[in-house]
């Protein structure tokens, strides 16, 4: 007999038609009883949340950085040590700071754009019509397939199953990939996010310091009379000797801005940009798989 048995393993195509059909309604009906469930909604919703206030905050942290570079690249230190005019301008040393403030801001509102279109595709896949779609293409189809005796599928079983698989990508992509987000930030990139925006409060608070100081002595100097001003000549030429120092100390933290706010950049482009399309196409293709060989 020179037929092989599908069942042969020698064939190499062990088929197990009987257990691939019931691991298929079980799958199906998994899929079904998770959509009416809401503990995957509120996990996503959570997430998403998190992940939105931070990006808020983050936002509001550049706008104000902003502010304060600006305010103080406007200052300026007139010091007259023995009769010779000086003018330091502090804000000079913040010009490349300020511009990459600038373009991190618009990063800043990409990701808060970003994260609201998830949050319109999170609320349709939660939509009641999502849901009763869902069912009752899951419930219509295990009927046909429950129905049938024989191994052949149907044209209209067929189509049935791939508006199921449709439907339930749309049900549950965003909310699983809110999930596995948040998940990949917790595990690498959360440290990154604390650290950077801890530097850059700190750092924005001791630039705007310096600068506030810098032009309280301007003003100082600029209302003392003659005999003050001969009295403490000496005095200046402290000062701005004091001042350049402070200069190099601003120059020294918007090094570390730099550095922090690009960590930033990185942070929120990954979470609000790349992982989420990541994570869907992977989905995409898990889905794919689940099903691709049991039709």
């Amino acid at each position: 007999m020179n037929t092989h048995d599908v069942n042969d393993p020698e064939s190499g195509a062990v088929s197990h038609p009987g257990l691939a059909r019931w691991l298929l309604v079980g799958m199906v009906s998994v899929t079904i009883l998770l959509s009416t469930l809401t503990p995957v909604d509120r996990l996503a919703e959570t997430e998403y949340k998190a992940l939105f206030q931070r990006a808020l905050i983050t936002f509001a942290l550049a706008r104000t950085l902003n502010g304060v570079i600006s305010a103080v690249q406007g200052t300026e230190l007139a010091l007259q040590p023995a009769g010779v005019g000086v003018t330091l301008t502090p804000g000079e040393v913040l010009d490349p700071i300020n511009d990459l403030v600038e373009r991190f801001s618009w990063i800043m509102l990409g990701a808060t754009l970003s994260l609201g279109i998830q949050q319109v595709l999170l609320d349709i896949g939660q939509w009641w019509g999502v849901k009763l779609i869902l069912g009752l293409l899951g419930l219509f189809w295990l009927w046909l397939r429950l129905r049938q005796t024989g191994g052949r599928r149907s044209g209209s079983e067929q189509l049935l199953f791939r508006l199921f698989i449709l439907v339930a990508f749309v049900r549950f992509a965003v909310p699983v990939a809110m999930i596995a987000n948040e998940g990949m930030y917790r595990l690498f990139l959360e440290s990154r996010y604390l650290e950077s925006t801890q530097i850059i409060e700190t750092a924005g608070s001791e630039i705007q310091q310096a600068g506030s100081t810098d032009a309280d002595a301007a003003i100082e100097e600029a209302e003392e009379g003659v005999l003050d001003s001969l009295g403490r000549m000496f005095e200046k030429t402290g000062k701005m000797l004091n001042v350049r120092e402070k200069m190099a100390y601003i120059a020294e933290r918007a090094s570390d801005l730099i550095e922090h706010l690009i960590q930033l950049s990185v942070v929120f482009i990954l979470q609000a940009g790349i992982l989420p399309i990541a994570f869907l196409w992977i989905f995409l293709q898990l889905f794919k798989q689940l099903f691709r060989n049991k039709y």
